[in-house]
């Protein structure tokens, strides 16, 4: 297991709290700087205010960021220096300004966390994690090394100086160790922290977590399963151990281990939605469509307005040669997020495999509109206006192809030309990458299917198969060209 580097994370990313980021994501405890509880109220607070900060940490708790700010506010406009309220607003900023990248509101938190400190006369450690946390981020967003520097000799000052509960050390500590994943070139410094804090708190959530996805993104493989399996020794109940070390055996190619995990996330908690995507996308894999279908239903079922998820399920069916199922969801997916580009691309590619070429056309130019550097779209788009009678205005959008000089020509243009019958297919075969086993194997795929398609309409069908039997043997069931081999063949 050594030999292979995994890389569940970057060292920056592990500073991020993770959602659904793709199909297949890792869903990472978050790095929190949980506002911990609504201290002791002065007196001179009233009843409305104080409904209003338990009213915060209750949205705050709930990961409604926004919420829990406004209500800080009630209680700040009458009591600016009331320091829980800080807190609360201090954090829910951080966390606001970290989802949508915006570096001037996690600056407004770390004020807020620095009035907070000075408002308690520092004697409430918590109050320093979003000052802290906040810190380390703002040296990612802006890219400025020293604010990760700040932070830790801040966390350094804060241990040697201040008495603190073991668990407020241990965040203190974890947060130390995160800045220093964030400075350093190696992760020795930060995991040393995380271990120092799991020996003042041995079920440190945050820190086992950091831990094990530090080792991994360095290639540590057989430390980083040590440290999952501890996560899991240490919370046996909770889901997140089994869907991350399922995220850390997909990485390593473990692909039955990875489906055990998942199922076992399930089984802990049935509602936890990123374990079906993940278990549903590992039977894709391991070329279990139906099945992955099902994990995709259930997902559905949780977030009925999530547009990935349409996506995902549209591709299981497509798998299964259910094109009508597949338009279904994709166009679902679109209504949801119309914005989308790959939601239309996908939309084309199921219109053009039931040769309704024209639909196709439209969803591809949506695409294109919305983003216009999906390039592998060009031999798409070509076929599609050709293939619906609007061979002149194919020629006319791809003169600028024709005419890039041939040393500045990559696969994309070769493909497109082929179809402009300016490429011969012997030639176009013989472009295929040598060098990159990847590489070649999407590009004997695209081209033999492509060859296939036009032959399939100059000469027909017979003078095809061969190219179409060439293009599934590669494999390369990721790829459209591939699921538009299958509907030509039949074969699912």
């Amino acid at each position: 297991m050594e030999g292979k580097h995994v890389k569940i994370l970057g060292f920056k990313s592990i500073l991020r709290k993770s959602g659904l980021l793709s199909a297949f994501s890792v869903l990472i405890l978050a790095p929190t700087v949980y506002a911990q509880g609504v201290s002791a109220q002065p007196v001179s607070l009233s009843q409305e205010q104080t409904k209003s900060l338990e009213g915060a940490q209750a949205a705050y708790d709930s990961r409604q960021y926004d919420q829990a700010m406004n209500l800080a506010n009630e209680v700040l406009k009458t009591s600016p220096k009331q320091d829980s309220a800080l807190f609360i607003r201090a954090s829910s900023r951080v966390e606001m300004g970290l989802q949508t990248g915006n570096a001037a509101m996690v600056r407004d938190g770390v004020a807020d966390a620095r009035a907070a400190i000075e408002a308690s006369q520092s004697q409430k450690p918590e109050y320093y994690l979003p000052y802290l946390y906040g810190m380390t981020n703002l040296s990612m967003l802006e890219e400025r090394p020293e604010h990760a520097e700040t932070s830790i000799n801040v966390a350094t000052q804060i241990l040697d100086r201040l008495q603190m509960p073991p668990n407020n050390r241990a965040s203190i500590l974890y947060q130390r160790g995160l800045a220093k994943l964030q400075l350093d070139e190696t992760i020795d410094r930060g995991v040393a922290d995380f271990k120092e804090a799991l020996k003042i708190e041995p079920k440190h959530m945050p820190s086992l977590t950091a831990m094990a996805d530090a080792y991994a993104m360095s290639g540590k493989n057989q430390e980083a399963l040590g440290a999952f399996n501890q996560f899991i020794a240490a919370f046996p109940d909770h889901p997140i151990g089994y869907n991350n070390r399922g995220m850390f055996y997909k990485e390593i190619d473990q692909k039955d281990q990875a489906i055990a995990d998942f199922r076992k996330t399930i089984e802990v908690e049935p509602k936890f939605f990123v374990a079906h995507i993940n278990l549903g996308y590992m039977l894709m894999e391991t070329d279990r469509p139906a099945e992955a279908q099902k994990s995709f239903d259930k997902a559905i079922e949780l977030q009925p307005e999530n547009p990935s998820i349409y996506a995902l399920r549209a591709n299981a069916e497509m798998r299964q040669g259910n094109s009508q199922g597949a338009i279904a969801d994709y166009s679902k997916a679109v209504e949801l997020f119309p914005k989308n580009p790959m939601a239309h691309a996908d939309l084309g590619f199921a219109h053009f495999f039931l040769k309704q070429y024209d639909v196709a056309f439209k969803h591809f130019d949506q695409a294109i509109n919305i983003n216009g550097k999906l390039r592998f779209l060009d031999p798409w788009i070509y076929a599609s206006l050709v293939l619906s009678g609007q061979a002149q205005e194919a020629n006319n959008r791809f003169a600028g192809t024709l005419a890039k000089p041939e040393k500045e020509r990559d696969w994309i243009d070769l493909v497109t030309l082929y179809l402009m019958g300016k490429v011969e297919s012997e030639a176009l075969l013989a472009k295929v990458n040598p060098e990159d086993p990847v590489a070649a194997t999407a590009q004997k795929c695209e081209g033999n299917y492509f060859i296939g398609l036009r032959l399939s309409n100059l000469t027909g069908r017979e003078a095809a198969i061969p190219y179409f039997q060439e293009a599934l043997k590669t494999g390369a069931k990721h790829l459209s060209a591939y699921r538009a081999t299958q509907f030509e063949m039949q074969q699912f």
